[in-house]
């Protein structure tokens, strides 16, 4: 008797059911664009502690501040507000990461990318180039070295004073250069990787918030410096203080510009939509009625009243790229310190 061949080309039921139960490729891991700096190595070991992040930057101010105590030395407003500069600031960058990767999240249904494209820009947006950033510090260092290198007052005091101005100027080089990158990735977001609906922007104002408190992180530090130190803002130092608000304004103005073209671009395309379908309809309109057709003519008086509704909204839309309590805080933000600053020159006058 002949023995039944099996045809090669159908798959046995063994083969079929390993065909069919065998899983799917699997995703492909991430692989960062560059290493993370030491920044960003140290704000991963304060995420790693129990507790919310922001109580290790507040711990250490007061653990300085209690050394500085010990070292005799006076701890007025003044002295605790400069000393609180580079607590305050690296919590600041650390806060600005994550407020970054909320505001990509909230972005995210507007985002034309993959998602490794968006692993990417989260990347980026929230991790500090490693070479960068260190150059950044070792030019902060040899700044504040270069400034005081005498060391005939080598004194516990001195030293954690000196310690204080060099943690300041590595703040200072880190958060401008932190700042002018971020905000350089949301121009970049907007221009290349947003999908713009003239009828959804709440998502393309995620970035609004971010912009926002990066200008607002800057204004505080001055509206400290205004009610703490306004004896010092005389001269250059008046003038930088006004460079300072003016470059606030700046970040929280420049990177979102982008999107407003945009959005105005959309709002003129969308008008000029409507303006052909009311053209056109009216064309029709005009047909009907030398036909003698009114009853059709009627009909039409709907949807000339819906295409009038609908430029009327689209007119109000706002092209600006921020949400209003977002712009409402900025504007406090911004003349808390110039409101400050006039009130203590009017006491000074009237006081003597």
């Amino acid at each position: 008797m002949k023995r039944p061949t099996r045809s090669r080309a159908a798959p046995s039921s063994q083969g079929a059911k390993e065909a069919t139960s065998a899983p799917p490729a699997a995703a492909q891991p991430f692989i960062p664009p560059y290493r993370p700096s030491w920044f960003d190595g140290l704000t991963a070991a304060v995420d790693r502690l129990p507790g919310p992040y922001w109580v290790a930057y507040a711990l250490g101010l007061l653990i300085y501040l209690g050394l500085a105590a010990m070292a005799r030395r006076t701890l007025s407003l003044e002295v605790v507000y400069t000393n609180s500069v580079p607590f305050y600031g690296f919590w600041l960058i650390h806060y600005l990461n994550r407020r970054a990767a909320a505001s990509l999240e909230d972005f995210r249904p507007a985002f034309t990318g993959s998602e490794s494209d968006l692993q990417e820009v989260r990347w980026r947006l929230t991790v500090l180039p490693a070479v960068p950033a260190l150059a950044v510090t070792f030019a902060a260092l040899l700044l504040g070295l270069a400034s005081s290198l005498s060391w005939s007052r080598a004194s516990p005091d001195w030293l954690l004073s000196r310690l204080d101005y060099y943690g300041s100027l590595v703040f200072g080089g880190l958060y401008a250069y932190h700042s002018v990158r971020q905000l350089r990735l949301v121009t970049s977001l907007f221009a290349g990787r947003a999908r713009v609906d003239l009828h959804n922007v709440a998502r393309l104002r995620s970035f609004s918030t971010l912009t926002a408190h990066t200008a607002i992180g800057m204004l505080l530090l001055l509206s400290g410096a205004v009610t703490l130190t306004s004896e010092m803002l005389t001269g250059i130092f008046l003038v930088g203080s006004l460079l300072f608000a003016g470059l606030a304004v700046l970040t929280f103005v420049l990177p979102l510009t982008g999107l407003s073209r945009r959005l105005a671009e959309v709002k003129a395309q969308d008008l000029a939509d409507l303006a052909r379908r009311w053209q056109a309809t009216m064309t029709e309109l005009y047909r009907l009625i030398d036909r003698g057709d009114l009853a059709a003519a009627d009909r039409l008086n709907g949807t000339l009243a819906a295409l009038e509704r609908g430029r009327t909204a689209i007119e109000r839309i706002p092209t600006w790229p921020w949400r209003p309590e977002t712009l409402r805080g900025m504007v406090g933000a911004l003349v808390l310190p110039i409101m400050i600053f006039i009130v203590q020159r009017v006491l000074g006058r009237l006081l003597g």
